[in-house]
């Protein structure tokens, strides 16, 4: 499998422990977050048979032989792409005929309040260049050669704590509002009560930050 933009390699390790016999590379083009994933590597390594690899490249040329991998995934990436068309055929081209692609995106009307309450957040540095509709991606998608099977939307707890950043974005390290959000997201990450974990879920296809796409290239 390859994750493009792997960051700090938490799809990799993932997958590493859940399909053990997997070879999995990890793409991004950051060092430091690249130097994180392989410190993490050493940790994570034995879960998995085949291991893995962390490798600094580009979505638009990817350094993989054609039709060769079984898995790609590509989580809150094509957002930030210019011509994310081309990194989709380079998708298209490393993977097997049948292999999967599991793409994930801002959900459309969330990413939108966003952009309405703070111009500092759609125009940051390496931040987000688009919002996609859900048809729209989808057709860009098959017209690259996959077909799509399903969709579903995530992290719905997300979208507040968002709007909220976006509200006080000058100040939003110093505001409390911010910073008690900030404990209960870190609290459903690590120890992921059921309370909060049922909100999350319930909200999901109201609410959801995360639109998760799947889908297969064409035999």
């Amino acid at each position: 499998m390859l994750d493009i933009g792997c960051g700090e390699g938490r799809h990799v390790f993932g997958v590493m422990q859940n399909f053990k016999n997997t070879l999995c590379i990890g793409l991004d083009m950051d060092d430091p977050s690249l130097a994180k994933a392989r410190e993490g590597y050493e940790f994570f390594k034995s879960i998995s048979s085949q291991g893995a690899s962390f490798i600094k490249g580009s979505a638009y040329s990817l350094p993989i032989p054609s039709n060769t991998l079984d898995l790609v995934v590509c989580s809150e990436v094509l957002e930030h792409l210019d011509d994310y068309n081309l990194a989709l055929e380079e998708i298209h081209r490393v993977l097997k005929p049948g292999g999967k692609f599991l793409a994930s995106v801002p959900s459309y009307w969330p990413e939108k309040i966003c952009w309405m309450i703070s111009n500092e957040y759609q125009n940051m540095p390496g931040g987000h260049v688009r919002i996609f509709k859900k048809k729209g991606i989808i057709d860009d998608v098959q017209k690259n050669g996959f077909t799509f099977q399903t969709s579903e939307r995530f992290h719905s707890i997300h979208s507040p704590y968002w709007w909220l950043r976006c509200l006080f974005w000058n100040n939003q390290d110093n505001n409390i509002l911010i910073r008690i959000y900030k404990k209960i997201l870190e609290k459903h990450i690590l120890q992921n009560p059921f309370y909060i974990d049922l909100v999350d879920k319930a909200l999901n296809p109201i609410l959801g930050k995360s639109l998760a796409l799947y889908f297969e290239k064409k035999a």
